[in-house]
């Protein structure tokens, strides 16, 4: 390989990978973000950035790709994108906002989006911000705590008893991304244990599609085939698969899941 075509693949390379984060801990580190998510990250910067709303990524995947489309301004893969982020988060928001009634919850969750949406648009990014590239989980928590207030009845039982890094409360938590489970999989593995393990029968689906129009149709209920403007639908993911096929997939999904049930009963 000569020069000019050696420069040319190292300039390649270069551009499937995020720009680094900006921000810095208190320690002087350097934000990082997970791996998983750098490899999401570099996995869609080599796509065409059309075909990025038919992927699942993840929050912090998502959190970076908003940024990359609002600088570029890009209104229609923007709102897509913003879409899958804020129902990727309502289980999160759920989860520490529970015992309230539906008036509470919905203004809760208002509440957060907007805040969330704030958060996505500040250039350059604060700590906050980049942050939800790092561990969104935790800013969406933090989110939803300020959003409870301190004195609408039951927030006490959700106040935050996280420290920073100088052995302070304080409301943004910064950590480092271990390898473990990252916070979206400890939700889910934490809610698969509340519902007497349920979510490990997807295991047993074992076409990926058939998986894939379950979880999209029952986990985040998005509409078969007729929603509202700009609500992404299972029929439009998977295109030009018939509504009846569609159906038939995941049929078949709920089947394998309750025959797989059924050999542990």
């Amino acid at each position: 390989m000569d020069q000019s075509s050696h420069s040319q693949a190292h300039q390649e390379t270069t551009e499937m990978r995020a720009a680094p984060l900006t921000c810095f801990r208190k320690s002087g580190e350097r934000y990082t973000r997970h791996q998983a998510v750098e490899n999401e990250i570099a996995l869609a910067l080599g796509m065409p950035h059309t075909v990025w709303c038919d992927q699942s990524w993840r929050i912090e995947t998502l959190a970076h790709l908003i940024r990359l489309r609002r600088r570029d301004n890009d209104p229609h893969v923007l709102g897509m994108l913003t879409y899958q982020f804020l129902e990727r988060v309502k289980p999160i928001v759920d989860r520490w906002s529970r015992g309230y009634d539906p008036a509470d919850s919905e203004e809760i969750q208002i509440s957060v989006a907007n805040e969330l949406g704030d958060l996505l648009n500040e250039a350059p990014p604060s700590r906050t911000a980049e942050y939800l590239e790092v561990d969104a989980a935790t800013v969406v928590k933090q989110a939803t705590l300020r959003a409870i207030g301190p004195d609408r009845p039951k927030a006490q039982a959700f106040q935050s008893a996280d420290r920073d890094e100088d052995g302070q409360y304080t409301p943004i938590v910064e950590r480092l991304a271990s390898e473990e489970l990252n916070p979206e999989e400890h939700l889910l593995a934490e809610e698969e244990d509340e519902a007497g393990g349920a979510l490990r029968y997807l295991n047993a689906v074992t076409d990926p599609r058939h998986r894939e129009a379950f979880i999209l149709r029952h986990i985040y209920n998005w509409p078969l085939k007729d929603g509202p403007d700009g609500v992404p639908t299972v029929c439009e993911k998977f295109k030009p698969v018939s509504e009846r096929q569609i159906r038939n997939w995941i049929n078949t999904a709920i089947e394998q899941m309750r025959e797989a049930h059924g050999e542990e009963s």
